[in-house]
């Protein structure tokens, strides 16, 4: 395994733990709770990105080059709304300000403007065209799939690290 499907393996069981479902604080019952991300994998040389259209309001899909993928991964939950968790901007902002470098692997995160544009395009635009992707792992926001109003705070969040 790679350094970085190591990491992305690593955040993949957190969102996979932080996805499942929970017992209600005063009794037996389970509480149904949304995914908190969803991992999508993506030729980064390639701009043939995954159909976002179902993804549910609020939804959070994070896309990661195909080589830096786990071999097992859950099935995305699109459609699925993230029913217990806050407003995706928040989750965001929990994941990559308080979690990647801290509980988690520190990991490139970058914000994809348009989908005219590969990760290999916007990493060559940021001067970083040379980075080994078996060695840095990367989690990419597609801006397109962000409501309009979030999109300058969520574009704020993945100037980390």
């Amino acid at each position: 395994m790679t350094p970085a499907q190591s990491d992305i393996k690593a955040i993949s069981d957190w969102l996979t733990q932080s996805s499942r479902m929970r017992r209600a604080p005063l009794g037996k019952d389970q509480i149904l709770v949304g995914p908190y991300a969803t991992l999508l994998p993506v030729d980064p040389a390639s701009t043939d990105w995954p159909n976002l259209s179902e993804l549910a309001e609020n939804g959070l899909a994070l896309l990661v080059p195909t080589g830096q993928m786990p071999a097992i991964l859950p099935k995305p939950r699109l459609e699925n709304e993230p029913h217990g968790h806050p407003a995706l901007v928040r989750r965001l902002g929990h994941l990559f300000g308080h979690k990647l470098g801290v509980d988690l692997p520190d990991v490139l995160t970058l914000a994809l403007i348009s989908p005219s544009q590969s990760i290999v395009d916007v990493l060559a635009g940021e001067g970083l065209g040379d980075i080994d992707l078996d060695a840095v792992a990367c989690l990419c926001v597609p801006l397109w799939a962000i409501p309009v109003a979030d999109r300058p705070a969520v574009t704020a969040l993945c100037q980390h690290p």
